[in-house]
């Protein structure tokens, strides 16, 4: 008789503890990283499309959850990219693409030749939950 009860009792802990456990992953409050940010060449030249890769790990419930791309500035203080796109990340690795097209290497785009940034970062409700910058070449 004891030994039933104790084989129930730890039968119930298991299952309340992978429950506890599936809720954290899969329904709880969500997080976020981003892992890396890549594109498809490291060198660019004017009017070329960039694919842009960006992988995340999530946890837990992450809608609402905007990724930010921002970068290109020129030497008048401009951004050439200033995207926001709304994305649901699914719990564990997920894959964001986007692309774009470069704009002219010019003094009348005020980019010249030369190492670029594009900060990146996964927003949500507000509030940044994750950040990285990726460089890149941008010749004539």
């Amino acid at each position: 008789m004891r030994r039933d009860l104790l084989i129930i009792t730890l039968i119930v802990v298991i299952i309340a503890a992978g429950a506890v456990i599936a809720y954290t992953y899969f329904l709880g409050p969500g997080s976020a990283t981003i892992t890396s940010v890549t594109t498809d060449k490291d060198l660019y030249h004017s009017k070329e499309v960039m694919n842009i890769t960006v992988s995340a790990s999530a946890r837990g419930d992450m809608s609402n959850t905007t990724l930010k791309l921002v970068g290109i500035k020129s030497r008048h203080g401009d951004y050439q990219l200033d995207k926001e796109i709304p994305v649901t990340l699914t719990p564990g690795q997920n894959s964001l693409r986007y692309n774009h097209t470069l704009p002219t290497c010019s003094s009348c785009s005020g980019l010249s030749a030369g190492m670029y940034d594009i900060d990146v970062e996964l927003v949500r409700n507000g509030t940044v939950v994750s950040n990285m910058t990726y460089s890149f070449d941008l010749e004539q």
